[in-house]
This record gives C-alpha cells, structure tokens and sequence, in this order.
C-alpha cells in the first residue's frame, strides 16, 4: 500500500506479469480467430470423449448386463420332461443349475397377410427364471392367463403397443386373436435388430389353451465349476446327456454358447475399432487449426519476438509464453467440450444401447475417458504448438528483428496457370490462385482437416452403395421369390400341385429342412447348423463359392457349409468327412465347399445337402416342409398378393403352414440393418466435417489478416468491396477444390478397407466393393458450400477495412 497527498491510504492492485497481460492481448486481439481455433478443438475432443466414453460404457455394461442374468452354460432339447428329470440331472456332481423350459415355434400376425416368425417361450406361473433371468418392464406381471408378453425389443421393431391384439397360430393347430399385456426384458435372446422373429412369452396354462404341448423340451444348464472353462462345460454335458439317454429321453440337440459372452460382443471390436479411429481423426484434425493459429501468431509478432529476444527473453521463456497461450486455446476448449460430450454421449450411447437391448446408467461418465478428454484438450494444441514455437525461435535476433516473413514463390502449377490464362481471368482471380499456395504448410494442415471429412463422407456412401451392391448379388442367388414353411411334412405330390395351380406362380421346387450340429473331433456338438436339403441339380440357388464346389448330384452324400462355419468350427477342411448329428442320428458327410452367406456372423451357418441323400439316411422320401416358389412378378405387392394366394389355397386343402417369407421382406430386413450401420459412422462423419469446415475458416480468417496491408494497398489504388470479396471467395474455393481431390483419392482406400472389414464383422462375408460416383459429385457440391460459408465471416472482415487502418496494420 502507499500514501496519497491527502495521506488516505492508497490499495495497490496486484502485478500481473506482463508476460500474461500479452497472452490475453493476443487472445483479445482477433475475437474471430480465437473463437475459431477453441470451437475446432472442441470439436476435436468432443468427438474424441463421446466416441471413446460410448464405447468404454457400451463394453462394461454389455458385459455387466449379460452376466447378470446368469446366463446358461448348455442348452439340451430333447423329448418332453418333467420336474423329476429336471431334480435328476441337479444332482450330478458337474451342475451347478439345472431349469426345464418349454420352447414353441409360432407365427404372429401382424397385419392383413402379414405375419411374422416368432418363439414362444413358457414362463413359470411367477414369471421367476434362475437362469437367463427376465425382468418385467410394462404392463402386467406374472404372465397374465390367454394373454402375451413381448420381449421389448421385439415389440418395439414390430411397431406393436402393450393392449393391441395380435393373432398367433401354433404350427399345425390353429390360431387365436390374444391381447399383449406387457413387456420383459430378457437379454439372452438374439438381437431384435438382426432377426426377423418375435420373441414372446406366456404361462403354461395359456400354451395349454392355444392346443400346444405341456411338459418342457429344453433343458437349461449352468456347470459346478470354471463358467469359462469350454472344457469343464463339455465334461457336464456329455454326463447329462448320457443320463438323459439312459432316462428315455434321446438327445436332440446340445448347444453350447460362447462362455458367459453375449452375442453381440462377436461384433463389437470392429465397429469400437472403427468409432476410436473417427475419435481420433477428429482431434488430430482439431489440432491442424491449432498449429496454423499458433504459426499465423508467430509470423504476427516476428518482430516482438526480436525486441523481446533482444532485451534478455531467454528461448525458454518465449517458447513457455507461446505455449501457455497454446494452452489457453485448449482450457477454453475445454470448458465448451465436456458439458457437451458428457450430454451427446447419452443420447449417442442410448442409441447404440437400445439396438444392443440393454440398459445403461444415467448419468453415463467414465472417469478414465474424462481424464484422458482433459489431459488430450490441453496436450494436443501445446504438442502441436511445438513445432512452430521450435521454428520461430531458432532464427537469429537479427533476422526477427527485421521481420523478415517473405513467403516461398508460389508452385510452378499456379505459374503455368497465371501465364496460361492471365488474360482470361480476372486479377483478383490470379491474386488469390497466389494466395493460397503462399503458406503451403498452412495449406496442407487445412487440406488435411477438410479432406478427412469428405473422404470419411464418401467412404460413408460407397458403404451403402457396396452393401447394397453385396445384398443383390446375394438375393440373385436365390432364383425365386416365396419360402413357404409348412407346419410338418406332407407328401410332395399333394401340396406340389396345389401351389402350382395358382396362376401367379411360375415354378415350385421342394425342399426339407432341419436343425443339425456337427460332430467335433473330440464327440461332443459344435454350434447349431441350419441345414436345408434340396435337389443338387437346383436352378432356384446358385450361390457364390468362396472355396470347393457345388453338390455334385442326387444321392452323393456331400455338404456345402456357408463361410461362417470356420468362425464356429475352425478345424474343418473342403475335403473333410464331417459327422453330423440330426435329430440325435449321426451321419457322415464330405465337405466339398464353402459358399457366401449374407448373414450375421451370430446366426447359424448353413449347411446344404442333397435332397435324395438326405432322405434316404433321414426318412421322408417323397415328402417336404418346405417349398420354394417362383412367382410372375418380383415387387413388394406381387409378392404380397401370391403370399395370400397359397395360404388361402393350403387352408382350404388343409395343409397346415408355419411360415411364408418373401423376398421382399427378406430385402427390408437387410435394409433395415444397414441404416443402422450407415447412419453411425454419417454421423462421425458430420463431426469430422465440421472441424474442417471450422479449419479452412481460420485458415481464411488468418490468411486475411496476414495481409492486411496487401488489401490496404489494393483499396488505395481503387479496389472496390467486390474485388476484395471475390479475393477472398475465390482462395476459398481454391483450397475447397484441392481438399475434394484430396477427399477422392483418399476415398478409395479407405472405402475398400471398410468394406471388407465391415462386411465381415456385419455380414460375415466382404462387402462387393461398389465405388459411389455420385458420392463423389455431392462432396464436390459439400466442400464448396462449405467454402463459400467458411468465406463469409472473413470476406466480410476485409471489405470492412477502411484503407487508413489497413495500411497502418502492423
């Protein structure tokens, strides 16, 4: 403190280094060039915290959700049981629970002719499950008498409310109109979003009422020992099996899942793999704007850095000074990032979870990512800042204090250029063409940024057009347009003739299918196969090989496994005699080939055999369950109308269905998962975007002010706001046409990488890589609105010079 004339005590206010006072000078200097580099960073660490916050969340709570329900370590079907065999099988030594269920195919009506395949699972009277436990989550509970519940995700994609009737029809018994009285969760069914079955749920009483069997046929087993131990898992099955033989009840089929591992978890690692690249693109893409903000600041301030160098300012304390204003930019990115992430991350995070049908916690904060968030806000733009903080200060005192800037000649291109058509443009044209090739390294950065964000969005789009690309050559393998699934066998002189008589149809071809399992080597049941045997010499299936060959003709006992079988049963060989268990009758069969399947690689894998071999080792010689129809026309209505046609015709014979699948639904189920899969990765492409639209308008913003006198000079000998907008839009566009090239070329590899890695884990087959041209002509329209938008804000800054303060700019 200090004494004033009239001695009243005087306060001093406390000294603030004069180091900081020029740090928030600088900041304060260029509002718009300070608001721009904080909003590039903090879309470059919003992206970076919601993406790796949703994928950390989405891996915990997935696995914390599906353990627990405790899930089932077997799964054994077999013929009808009680409770006493369910007591028996608790007693061994390897069990640790043992549950009887009863499972029920169905199908569900959902509109006039449109019905759906659905599972029809019995709950105890209390609705209590000890293993794969269900939780209600509306309308009644327990399961009320003659009434549904729906599984929610089901009823959800079916697009069905709790109080609406639907008709379900048992296969083979008849149908009923039934209210839906409320929703369960229950995570161990597969995913809504990749099925096209209905999973539902009642009491046994309301199963004995709709005429269907009592009893239970499934036996569900969690092992005494390492849940995760495949081994000790086995050991179990084999004593239970053999007690189950011994008790009467042969085995039909014994399913062992993937160790306390939900099924989607086999799809996340590319899709979490693919969400933390786009995180990190988007900061490193932020972090361009931050070096060019930090380089434009330096080449500003050439000659402070020589006065302050010259009076005893040490090459450390500069370079702490310009990193702590580096610093700055990243802590104000900061506070606009977090809040936001930490909201986006919900509604991101709740997106992906309600596809995956679990719950997450509110709020959804990952103290790790947070943390990481934070220290990558603060680290990228310092380390950037690095290089051109290096650069400034190694130029000698003499040099700086000279302000010596003098960019490098423009390319030889853009001589070329002006030589070539210097007197077909206008002036201002060529001074811009100039303009943008005078930072080349600030150029590259930009370009960089922006050509992320097209490339990200053509590889989008070649996505789409290749899965779609990939699902018609998929669809066109199959030659015909109905399955029609019958509730049990009938003779195929009987119900041939019938289908064939509807003039909509072209052509019928029968078929059977069954559940089958292949035998491992060490005896015990590999994962379930849906097999489908048909006549070799088909023309209504040509698939396409991956490896092997076809069938060979009629009562060869070869098989044909789709590609996904190797995920499941890597030990199998073309070639290989494989043992195959039907309906607990084994039987052996050379692998001559693998086809390409277009499914999840978490459904079944097919298998497909002989017609005439299957039946003479299997029975049912001259019957089917199955039938394949060609039809006169191929759209959604056509096959509509012939769906009603043989339904209608089978009732009135009395033959029995189970099912109709179209080719049209077939399509719309595909297509349902691959906007799924699209509009994620669109909407990593909106971010990436948008940092290089925020990037190439700083750079203008800089490039603008770098040349304030440049511009001063053209006012004072007559430019008017006009040239000196068209300046400034025409650098804009330039840079805009060089980051779509960029964009294209980088496209390519990026989009074929996807393909096949996404097709994959999706599909379980590559994607045909289809390129999108017209993907190639909107990012052309994008990048150049996005530059006559980035142009704006700096064109209008430059009209608004007046010439006196211009050519007064230091």
């Amino acid at each position: 403190m200090c004494y004033t004339p009239d001695n009243s005590i005087k306060r001093e206010r406390p000294m603030i280094s004069p180091r900081w006072h020029k740090i928030w000078r600088d900041l304060r200097a260029t509002p718009t060039r300070t608001i721009l580099v904080v909003l590039s960073i903090a879309v470059g660490v919003f992206a970076f915290g919601v993406i790796l916050t949703t994928r950390t969340v989405i891996e915990r709570e997935l696995r914390r959700s599906f353990l627990a329900i405790d899930p089932a370590s077997a799964i054994i079907t077999t013929t009808t049981f009680d409770d006493d065999l369910v007591e028996a099988v608790a007693r061994l030594p390897g069990v640790a629970i043992a549950e009887g269920r009863r499972v029920v195919p169905a199908r569900i009506q959902l509109s006039a002719g449109r019905w759906e395949d659905a599972l029809i699972t019995v709950l105890p009277d209390d609705g209590q499950r000890r293993i794969g436990i269900v939780r209600p989550q509306a309308g009644s509970w327990p399961p009320p008498d003659r009434a549904l519940l729906f599984e929610r995700a089901s009823l959800s994609r079916i697009g069905a409310t709790i109080g609406a009737e639907v008709v379900v029809e048992l296969p083979g018994i008849g149908e009923r109109t039934m209210p839906i009285a409320g929703t369960i969760h229950d995570l161990s069914t597969p995913l809504a979003v990749l099925t096209a079955q209905s999973f539902i749920y009642m009491n046994e009483e309301t199963l004995r009422w709709l005429g269907g069997p009592t009893g239970y046929n499934q036996l569900y087993l969690v092992v005494n020992g390492d849940r995760r131990d495949l081994a000790t898992i086995h050991d179990m099955t084999q004593a239970v099996e053999r007690l189950l033989e011994r008790s009467g009840h042969p085995v039909l089929q014994t399913y062992v899942p993937p160790p306390l591992q939900h099924p989607a978890e086999a799809l996340l690692p590319v899709i979490t793999v693919l969400m933390t690249i786009v995180g990190l693109l988007a900061l490193v893409a932020s972090s361009f704007l931050s070096i060019n903000t930090i380089s434009a600041i330096l080449n500003q301030q050439t000659r402070q850095l020589g006065v302050m160098a010259a009076i005893g300012a040490g090459p450390r304390t500069l370079a702490l000074m310009y990193t702590a204003t580096a610093a700055l930019f990243g802590l104000l990115a900061l506070v606009l990032a977090v809040p936001t992430g930490l909201l986006a991350t919900q509604g991101f995070a709740a997106f992906l979870g309600s596809q995956l049908n679990i719950d997450l916690p509110w709020p959804l904060v990952s103290g790790d990512i947070l943390l990481l968030q934070i220290v990558a806000g603060l680290a990228v733009p310092v380390l950037t800042s690095l290089w051109p903080i290096r650069s400034a200060l190694r130029r000698p005192v003499r040099v700086l204090l000279s302000g010596e800037t003098a960019p490098p000649p423009p390319p030889r291109v853009v001589t070329m250029i002006t030589r070539a058509f210097g007197t077909y443009l206008r002036r201002p044209t060529l001074l811009a063409l100039r303009n943008a090739f005078r930072q080349r390294a600030r150029l590259f950065r930009t370009l960089i940024a922006l050509a992320l964000g097209g490339s990200v969005l053509i590889t989008v789009m070649t996505q789409r057009t290749s899965l779609f690309t990939t699902l018609e050559a998929s669809l066109s393998s199959l030659n015909y347009d109905l399955e029609v699934q019958l509730a049990h066998p009938y003779r195929i002189e009987r119900v041939s003739p019938l289908i064939a008589a509807i003039p909509a149809v072209t052509r019928v071809e029968s078929t059977q299918r069954a559940l089958a399992f292949p035998v491992r080597p060490d005896g015990t049941d590999g994962e379930e196969l849906a097999l489908r045997a048909l006549p070799a010499d088909t023309d209504f299936f040509r698939p396409r090989l991956s490896e092997g060959r076809w069938l060979a003709g009629p009562g060869v006992r070869e098989v044909v496994f789709s590609t996904n079988i190797l995920m499941k049963e890597p030990y199998l060989r073309v070639g290989d005699w494989v043992t195959l268990s039907i309906n607990g009758h084994e039987s052996q069969w050379r692998l001559v080939g693998l086809i390409e399947v277009f499914t999840p690689p978490t459904m079944p894998a097919q298998a497909y055999v002989d017609l005439d071999a299957f039946t003479t080792e299997y029975g049912g010689v001259g019957r089917t369950d199955t039938l394949r129809v060609a039809t006169i026309g191929h759209d959604p209505l056509s096959h509509a109308a012939a769906a009603r046609a043989i339904e209608q015709q089978l009732t009135a014979y009395d033959i029995r269905l189970r099912l109709i699948r179209t080719m049209s639904d077939e399509r719309r189920i595909l297509e349902e998962r691959f906007n799924l899969a699209t509009g994620a990765i669109s909407i990593m492409a909106l971010i990436i975007g948008t940092v290089g639209v925020l990037g190439l308008t700083g750079t203008l913003s800089i490039n603008v002010l770098e040349r304030t006198r440049e511009i001063g000079i053209l006012r004072a000998i007559g430019a008017d706001d006009d040239a000196i907008r068209e300046l400034v839009i025409t650098e804009s566009l330039t840079m805009a046409l060089l980051a779509w090239l960029a964009g294209v070329l980088l496209s390519i590899p990026m989009s074929y990488a996807l393909a096949y890695n996404f097709g994959k884990a999706l599909l379980n087959v590559p994607l045909i890589w289809s390129y999108s041209l017209p993907a190639i002509w909107m990012w052309l329209g994008v990048v150049m609105i996005f530059a006559l938008v980035a142009s704006v804000l700096p064109a209008r800054a430059a009209t608004r010079m007046s010439v006196r303060e211009a050519l007064a700019y230091e």
